[in-house]
């Protein structure tokens, strides 16, 4: 017995998926907002690494900012906060584009960005764990209200709106927008 089916086509998708079909060969390098795009990410990368207290990370495990680990994190390198910098690898890496363990590339249609330095991933990662606390770093979408500074927050949207205002003028230059 056949099956039932009814299939539908509307028009307004017809319309939108032609003009991203249109847009696609107005607009075929798209490296100027993935710079914009890329000096706002380090710009508001940079203040989490400025932190002069916890900010919204989980302080110094128990006993705080006199734990063995604040006091010996004090001694070792002569400050205890921020808390994402000791050796200062890390915040480097994520402040600017040429600096040691960045990931920072820029094509015509595509932008990729991060670190490479290898203890990132603990950080960053939601996995129960016992020695470093959970202190994401990279915050682009719905995570972001949970540890990220005001720097961070609607990053997605700054970056969207980067893309769209880029876009609209080369349709707009192209006489179809």
């Amino acid at each position: 017995m056949a099956q039932p089916f009814t299939s539908y086509e509307v028009d307004n998708d017809r319309s939108f998926r032609d003009a991203l079909k249109y847009a696609s060969t107005v607009v075929q390098d798209l490296r100027i907002p993935f710079g914009l795009i890329l000096r706002d990410f380090y710009r508001s990368e940079q203040s989490i690494f400025k932190l002069k207290s916890p900010g919204l990370y989980p302080d110094f495990k128990s006993g705080g900012v006199n734990s063995p680990y604040a006091k010996a994190k004090q001694k070792a390198v002569g400050f205890k906060y921020p808390l994402l910098v000791r050796s200062g690898s890390l915040a480097a890496s994520l402040t600017g584009p040429s600096n040691k363990g960045s990931i920072s590339q820029i094509t015509r249609l595509s932008l990729t960005f991060g670190t490479s330095i290898y203890y990132g991933i603990y950080h960053q990662s939601d996995k129960s764990r016992s020695k470093i606390l959970l202190r994401k770093f990279l915050f682009i979408g719905p995570e972001a209200p949970r540890f990220a500074t005001s720097q961070q927050m609607g990053r997605l949207e700054r970056w969207n709106g980067i893309l769209n205002d880029f876009i609209f003028t080369k349709l707009v230059q192209a006489g179809n927008a």
